[in-house]
């Protein structure tokens, strides 16, 4: 039992750091708010924030600063009936009436204009819209209690937690994001780097540096680096494409991935939904990583998320903070 209830502190802390984000987006319906804001609100890592909300949110940020934008019109249609569409427009963050319109079908399947003159409709959604200012202190109970109630699937648990010391790396970003044949492009790359510098492909460290998050992202839009843990005395070596930088040192949580590839993004995606919020842990400001610690051939099958492979898969942190303040 009190295993279950340190768990639950831990995540019920999780939440508290993400209340100045929702108290930012309710307060400021007419502002976007960008993930560095959001990462400096929550003291998140900007590497690990969208992930992090997404999972105990249920929605993106941009979703749900989207969501509580036109919710909030809604709610100035309904009880400000002298206010025009622009203006209500203008008042939750759009540039004018036909982007806000627009929106607001998407979201309703009725455009503004129609609401209002909907007298039966106005008044069926009016009772479940109030004008009042959102408590987000029982917003942030109430989530909580439905991340609680319904766990994800998927729980993974890190092999070990282990200090790494910092680490000299040759790397190259893949010319095309996450698709797998750029991957695939810098790694070939990378070893024929490695073999004309006469570095031992069996004791060779090598990662993968995942800096998007690619439910957000498009995949040839994401930033992957390939990189290999060098000696010091190769430093000089490392001209351009390759770019010289350096695995930071610290506390790292690892965890052992085999099976598919398909089935990759859900294992990261769980790690932050089930085991992070639990752990006592927090990201620290470092993108999540891929240890390739067994060898691995190309798959030139038709469908690559078939593939198998078997890797690492290790994330930076440190001790869950408490929270902030909500101002």
């Amino acid at each position: 039992m009190q295993h279950i209830d340190q768990h639950n502190k831990h995540r019920d802390l999780y939440f508290e750091r993400l209340k100045p984000v929702v108290a930012y987006i309710h307060n400021h319906p007419d502002q976007s708010v960008t993930l560095e804001q959001a990462a400096v609100l929550s003291h998140f890592s900007k590497y690990h924030f969208q992930r992090i909300f997404s999972a105990l949110m249920g929605e993106s940020l941009t979703q749900y600063s989207n969501r509580v934008r036109l919710e909030r019109a809604a709610s100035l249609l309904f009880f400000h009936p002298d206010k025009s569409v622009t203006d209500i427009a203008l008042d939750c963050g759009y540039s004018g009436s036909a982007n806000f319109t627009r929106s607001f079908k998407e979201h309703y399947g009725i455009t503004p204009v129609s609401v209002r003159k909907t007298e039966r409709l106005r008044k069926q959604l009016a009772n479940s819209l109030t004008p009042q200012k959102i408590n987000v202190e029982l917003l942030m109970q109430l989530q909580a209690e439905r991340v609680s109630a319904h766990p994800p699937a998927l729980n993974p648990t890190p092999e070990r937690i282990i200090n790494i010391d910092s680490m000299t790396l040759c790397t190259l970003r893949a010319p095309r994001g996450y698709h797998l044949d750029g991957i695939w492009q810098c790694w070939e790359q990378l070893q024929q780097w490695a073999q004309t510098h006469d570095l031992d492909p069996q004791t060779t460290t090598k990662l993968g540096f995942g800096h998007d998050n690619p439910l957000f992202t498009p995949l040839d839009k994401a930033r992957y680096d390939g990189a290999l843990g060098i000696p010091d005395g190769l430093k000089s070596a490392v001209v351009s494409p390759f770019r010289l930088s350096t695995l930071a040192a610290g506390q790292y949580a690892v965890f052992r991935y085999h099976d598919l590839v398909g089935n990759l993004l859900p294992f990261q995606l769980a790690l932050y939904a089930a085991w992070l919020p639990n752990s006592g842990f927090e990201p620290d400001d470092a993108p999540l990583i891929e240890h390739y610690n067994q060898p691995t051939e190309r798959n030139n099958e038709a469908d690559p998320a078939s593939h198998v492979i078997a890797l690492e898969i290790w994330l930076k942190v440190k001790p869950l903070a408490k929270a902030a303040p909500v101002s």
